[in-house]
């Protein structure tokens, strides 16, 4: 980790009673106490450290969840992230509570809880590797017991037919779960690693859970697990892979363990083992030999992680008097705690492997198919631009193509559950994608496209245009990077050759980037009569006063520079970030008109990146302002002229609405009726939201 130093996250305080027998148990509630106790071989009977996972309300129902695990200085294989009992605590509605214990380990636990608590325990059982499951529950001032006598094979008469996008735990193990739900049908459940550790003799441990989408069922959350899951690295050479269910609706379960690129298809080769969990057949276990994948760095215990990310929140981050205070100990992990303390505004903080990272900002390239999608007027989802040598190009996908259904989801779907940042994100290289088309002729085909390292092509089009005498230069600028500042000569160079008089620069599909690649551009664009001017001021919080930075306009380094007093923006949407920073730098000194629709508004950005095991944290740091001090524009800027993306049109084709709208005002000064008339629809447009890293690139 760098930047801030590592602490450990302490464990939640778990209240004793002193004098009394039950000393060791641990309260959950006031009332409610539990208690585990691992039958060793080393050390006979030893008392299970409690370490609380988390808890929520959810309606008038309300879980607590955590597990019991050996102490590491009682006996050697103890973990704090080596679960040996994973507990559900779920407190019903109608007032009765259910104490669920799931045995995750090979020696006996005894488990034992006590509610309303008196010292004396209610209910006590042993959990075993062949008796899983044991349930208290409470009910009318009487207590209950029952349990599951299970050996890891899946309920039978169940059928396990999904094919879900699922989630790598290292680069060849991937699991996935489908909750069979009442209200919604089979629903893909979504995961949440609790953490890695290393207990001792070189084995590996990677556990945590799946929970429903709460954007598909009103219960689902992620402090509310559905299915725990502890994958162990055995040291010679098998993984176990364990599923717990720990909810009502059925549950399928999926993993894979191959090295081999596989499609989609081929179901029961891309999920080699798979079965359903029932309530009255809880553990289903996947066995593996050989494995050989690479492991996480063992000192990155998720405690480590989040109070590693929390304290770079509290001092770094731009609002950080709006972080709250935190028990960074109740959340899984970095990424379920960022959502939880991050700023009502802001929507673009994020984690990130390092490895799409480093191909990301050093050399301009992701993991993907290589296209933009957007909605267009009618509501359509429509690919708006294909990047050359891209798999989506060499499988003859086209600007305009309808998508109909994405790995077996429609639109439709993927719009309701909020599932773009997931449903074509998840997996590697190989992995294949199933797209049903429907081409500009309104002929629906199927293709399923390999993922493949997409370069990202930051030019997408440019031309010079003439009108009345006129000369206008026309570019289609799609990414800030670095790699672009070689592009952007060579544009600007043949507009110089040309002459041109006027500059209209489409930014349409343009997320943002580099903040240096903006000033670079708006040094072209201005040229050299701005130079000393402020462009742009980067201001940060309080902590911070010495890293705010002022950036000049500066002279080009090459004679290319326009010297431009007026430039029109093709915007939507999309329009985010390094080019609205361009826009707002460039207001103060020349005429900036915006043609099409209302951009991003994403007046802040990152400066630095935080790295920590194998991950890179990218906090909102700085608010930009120009040089009136004007800023703040999370609402986006509006255009002069509303004109919608003529996706039934290519890119620079003068017929294209919003090209063609740019083109009618440096002819007439104004707006076109189509334009004025676009208004509406422009606005009521439905827009895909993409966030964090998948917001970054802007393609899929």
């Amino acid at each position: 980790m760098s930047k801030i130093t590592r602490c450990l996250i302490s464990f939640t305080i778990c209240f004793m009673l002193c004098g009394n027998v039950f000393a060791e148990g641990n309260f959950l509630t006031s009332d409610l106490w539990i208690r585990a106790v691992i039958h060793t071989a080393e050390k006979g009977q030893i008392e299970g450290v409690w370490k609380k996972g988390g808890e929520d309300t959810l309606g008038a129902n309300r879980v607590i969840w955590g597990y019991f695990y050996a102490d590491p200085n009682e006996i050697s294989w103890g973990n704090t992230q080596n679960p040996d009992v994973f507990v559900k605590v779920w407190f019903d509605e109608n007032g009765r509570i259910d104490v669920n214990f799931f045995h995750v380990s090979v020696p006996d636990i005894e488990v034992y809880s006590d509610y309303p608590y008196n010292g004396i325990a209610d209910q006590h059982g042993t959990t075993t590797t062949s008796r899983r499951y044991i349930r208290h529950y409470y009910e009318n001032g009487s207590s209950y017991s029952d349990e599951n006598s299970e050996d890891g094979n899946p309920a039978p008469g169940y059928w396990a037919g999904g094919k879900p996008s699922g989630y790598y735990l290292m680069d060849d193990l991937k699991i996935a779960a489908i909750i069979n739900t009442v209200e919604k049908g089979a629903t893909e459940a979504v995961w949440c690693e609790g953490g890695r550790g290393t207990p001792e003799g070189k084995h590996k441990v990677i556990w945590g859970y799946f929970y429903a989408d709460p954007h598909t069922v009103s219960w689902g959350s992620v402090s509310n697990p559905e299915l725990f899951v502890k994958v162990w690295f055995d040291a010679g050479g098998r993984i176990d892979v364990n599923f717990f269910h720990v909810s009502v609706p059925d549950i399928e379960v999926y993993s894979n363990f191959s090295n081999e690129v596989t499609s989609i298809y081929s179901d029961d080769v891309f999920y080699k083992q798979k079965g359903t969990t029932v309530t009255h057949n809880r553990y289903v276990r996947h066995e593996y030999a050989c494995w050989y994948a690479s492991w996480a760095d063992a000192d990155c215990a998720v405690e480590k992680q989040n109070e590693y990310l929390y304290e770079t929140m509290k001092y770094a981050y731009l609002w950080n008097d709006k972080v709250p205070e935190t028990d960074t100990s109740i959340y899984a992990s970095p990424d379920v705690l960022l959502e939880k303390i991050k700023y009502e505004r802001d929507r673009w903080s994020y984690i990130v492997s390092k490895e799409e990272y480093d191909l990301y900002t050093i050399g301009g390239n992701y993991f993907g198919l290589g296209f933009g999608l957007d909605y267009d007027v009618y509501g359509d989802c429509r690919i708006t631009f294909v990047y050359k040598n891209s798999p989506a190009e060499q499988a003859g996908l086209k600007r305009n193509d309808k998508v109909i259904e994405i790995n077996a989801k429609t639109v439709y779907e993927i719009e309701a559950r909020d599932l773009w940042d997931a449903v074509f994100y998840k997996g590697r290289i190989g992995d294949v994608v199933d797209l049903k088309i429907e081409d500009s002729q309104h002929q629906t085909q199927r293709l399923s496209i390999k993922k493949d390292l997409v370069e990202i092509q930051t030019i997408l089009h440019y031309d010079v245009i003439e009108q009345d005498g006129l000369k206008i230069g026309y570019v289609v600028f799609n990414e800030f990077l670095s790699d672009a500042l070689k592009e952007l000569d060579a544009v600007f160079a043949y507009f110089s050759w040309k002459g041109i008089d006027e500059l209209i620069l489409d930014i349409r599909y343009n997320p943002g980037g580099s903040t240096s690649v903006a000033e670079y551009l708006a040094n072209l664009i201005a040229g050299d009569r701005l130079e000393g001017n402020i462009f742009a001021k980067y201001l940060y919080n309080n902590n911070y006063q010495d890293w705010n930075e002022i950036a000049y306009f500066k002279k080009a380094a090459n004679k290319n520079a326009l010297n431009l007093n007026r430039i029109v923006f093709i915007t939507t949407g999309e329009t985010a970030s390094s080019g609205e920073l361009l826009i707002n730098g460039l207001k103060p000194f020349m005429d900036v008109i915006l043609v099409g629709d209302t951009t991003h508004g994403k007046p802040v950005g990152y400066a630095f990146s935080w790295e920590f095991c194998g991950r890179i944290f990218l906090p909102i740091v700085f608010k930009s302002v120009n040089a009136r001090g004007e800023g703040d524009y999370f609402d986006g800027f509006s255009p002069a002229c509303y004109a919608q993306d003529d996706l039934s049109r290519t890119l620079g084709d003068k017929e294209e609405a919003s090209l063609k709208a740019a083109l009618h005002y440096l002819r007439y000064g104004g707006c076109s009726n189509i334009s004025y008339r676009a208004e509406k629809s422009a606005k009521a447009k439905k827009k895909i939201k993409l966030h964090g890293f998948r917001g970054e690139i802007g393609a899929f």
